[in-house]
């Protein structure tokens, strides 16, 4: 399994890394295709499992980060030559202790957020029952206050992106990946939110196929992230463990 690789790391945080959007589109093109029922059939796995866990209303959130490292696994093997099986997608579970952790701290960021914000929309309700004195606060939130948490919830995206491939692939604790994300981000901040955006577009552009077709999209954006986390931060396959003995992998 390739690890994190210390000096792409320390490039990440000091200079601007060269995203390669454009080989890592095509690359995902030929693994897709060439393993697209072990792909198509993982999404309809995950989908089946997360549906199961809405009925825990948490249960989503802490799957999705086990179930996304599951694609990054695989591809890899297939970049190899190596077989896998199907439980191979599953593997990302094998840390779900730091993974929740992960989004405790995330949950808890949000709620910081979205509380104060549902309750001057709605809390100024209780203090009036005449709608002509809600209605500019409500305008004033529409205009002001919901385009501030846009910005927030834009930039956050750009800030998890990284911290569940880092707690994989580099045995971080949850805080420890938010921070180093974080020092990644400020270099290459506007790149990464330009993947991110256009990884979540590709991803949901199987919805305009009566929904089945996010079985391929939603696949092929996984491992468009895994390819740019690979090229950005991963050790190279001619590196061996004897060349990581002087790196640190805390």
């Amino acid at each position: 399994m390739k690890t994190l690789d210390e000096s792409k790391l320390s490039h990440a945080k000091t200079q601007k890394f060269d995203f390669k959007i454009g080989d890592y589109f095509n690359q995902a093109i030929t693994i897709f295709s060439n393993n697209w029922q072990d792909f198509t059939l993982f999404a309809l796995a995950s989908a089946g499992i997360y549906l199961l866990s809405i009925f825990t209303i948490i249960g989503p959130y802490f799957i999705m980060f086990p179930l996304m490292i599951g694609y990054g696994i695989v591809t890899e093997k297939i970049e190899k030559g190596e077989n896998f099986v199907f439980n191979d997608f599953f593997k990302g579970f094998d840390k779900w202790q730091d993974f929740l952790v992960l989004i405790l701290i995330i949950f808890a960021f949000s709620l910081l957020f979205i509380i104060p914000y549902f309750f001057f929309l709605f809390g100024i309700g209780l203090f009036s029952d005449n709608p002509d004195e809600i209605s500019p606060f409500v305008g004033l939130s529409i205009v002001f206050i919901f385009p501030f948490f846009m910005l927030i919830g834009i930039v956050f995206s750009v800030l998890i992106f990284l911290p569940p491939y880092l707690i994989y692939y580099g045995n971080m604790g949850a805080i420890e990946s938010i921070k180093q994300s974080i020092q990644i981000a400020k270099k290459n901040f506007w790149y990464l939110l330009l993947f991110v955006l256009l990884q979540s577009v590709i991803s949901q552009l199987g919805a305009f196929a009566c929904y089945i077709g996010l079985l391929a999209t939603i696949p092929f954006g996984y491992i468009m992230g895994y390819l740019l986390i690979k090229d950005m931060l991963l050790t190279d396959d001619a590196k061996t463990e004897i060349d990581l003995l002087g790196t640190n992998q805390e």
